[in-house]
C-alpha cells in the first residue's frame, strides 16, 4: 500500500497480511475520500505505521510527526495499487472536499489564457467604445460576452478556479476583472488582509493589481490601506510607462506614493502571492 505526503510516494508492508488489508480497505474507501490516520509509531526515519479506522498501514511521512499525530489523507487510486496522498488539512473547502492549490492555479491560468484568445473580439469592441464607467463597462462586457455561449462558458470556468482557490485561502483571495482594463493581458487581483480581531482599526489590507500591456509589458499596482490612510505604487520595468503615468499619478492623486521596480517573484504575475505570506 502506498501512501505519501503532497506527491511523495511511499510503500506499505507486503505479504498476505497486506493483501487482506488492500482488500478490505478497497472494499470500504473510495477515490477522492478524505480519511484521517494517526500514527502509532515509527518503523524507520519517514517511514511509520499508522492507523485508518481499524486498518494498520506502514505509511511513508515526511513530515516530523510524533506518535498520536492526526494526519489528513486523500485517496487518489485503488488499482493497481492504492495510493493515499496525505494533504495538508487547511486546503479542505467548507464541504470537506480536497482543494489543491497548485493545480487549480494551473488550471486558472490555463483557463484565463484560452478565454483572452477566444474573447480577443469582445475586448477589441470594448477597446473601441472607450466608456469611462467600471460599471457600465462590465455591462458592456457582459453584454457581449452574451452573444458568444463558447467564451462566456470558458470565462465563468475560469471564475470557478478562483472561487474554488479562495474556498481554502484563509487571508487571501484572487479576483478576475478582464473588463477594469480591456487591453490588458493576464490580468489578475490579489487582496491579503491582516486582520487585528482586538482592534479591527489596526487591520491591514494589500491589492494586488497585474496586468500586462500591449505590446506585452508588466504593468503591477499595489493599493495598501490601513485606517485612516490609503495609498498605491506602480511597478514596472518600463521607462515609457514610467514617464507617461508617474507625472499623471503625481499631479491627480495625493495617494500616489511612487513607483518601483517589479520585484523578481512577481515577474510572471501575483498569483505567487497566493502562498506566501
Amino acid at each position: 500500500m502506498k501512501i505519501s505526503r503532497y506527491g511523495n510516494r511511499g510503500f506499505g508492508g507486503g505479504g498476505s497480511k497486506s493483501s487482506a488489508r488492500s482488500a478490505m480497505f478497497r472494499k470500504r474507501f473510495s477515490v477522492g475520500d478524505i480519511l484521517q490516520g494517526k500514527l502509532i509509531k515509527w518503523y524507520q526515519p519517514k517511514l511509520g505505521w499508522v492507523i485508518i479506522e481499524d486498518l494498520e498501514l506502514l505509511a511513508s511521512i515526511q513530515t516530523n510527526a510524533a506518535p498520536g499525530d492526526i494526519l489528513t489523507f486523500h485517496v487518489e487510486q485503488l488499482y493497481p495499487d492504492i495510493i493515499l496522498k496525505e494533504i495538508n488539512p487547511n486546503h479542505l473547502n467548507g464541504q470537506g472536499a480536497y482543494i489543491n492549490p497548485a493545480e487549480i492555479t494551473r488550471e486558472f491560468v490555463s483557463s484565463r489564457a484560452t478565454f483572452q484568445s477566444q474573447a480577443s473580439s469582445i475586448f477589441k469592441k470594448l477597446n473601441e467604445e472607450k466608456i469611462s464607467s467600471t460599471n457600465a463597462r462590465k455591462e458592456q462586457f457582459l453584454e457581449l460576452l452574451e452573444d458568444d455561449v463558447k467564451t462566456a462558458v470558458i470565462f465563468f470556468k475560469t471564475l470557478g478556479c478562483a472561487a474554488r482557490l479562495n474556498s481554502v485561502l484563509k487571508s487571501t483571495k484572487l479576483y478576475y476583472m478582464p473588463w477594469l482594463v480591456p487591453c490588458g493581458l493576464n490580468q489578475e487581483i490579489v487582496i491579503k488582509t491582516r486582520v487585528d480581531n482586538d482592534n479591527p482599526d489596526n487591520s491591514f489590507y494589500e491589492l494586488l493589481f497585474s496586468l500586462d500591456l500591449p505590446p506585452s509589458v508588466p504593468a503591477r499596482f499595489k493599493v495598501m490601506y490601513k485606517k485612516p490612510q490609503c495609498g498605491f505604487k506602480l511597478l514596472t520595468d518600463n521607462m515609457r510607462i514610467k514617464a507617461l503615468l508617474e507625472p499623471k499619478f503625481k499631479g491627480k492623486f495625493p495617494e500616489f506614493l511612487g513607483m518601483e521596480r517589479i520585484p523578481p517573484h512577481n515577474a510572471g504575475g501575483v498569483l505567487s502571492e497566493l502562498f506566501s505570506g
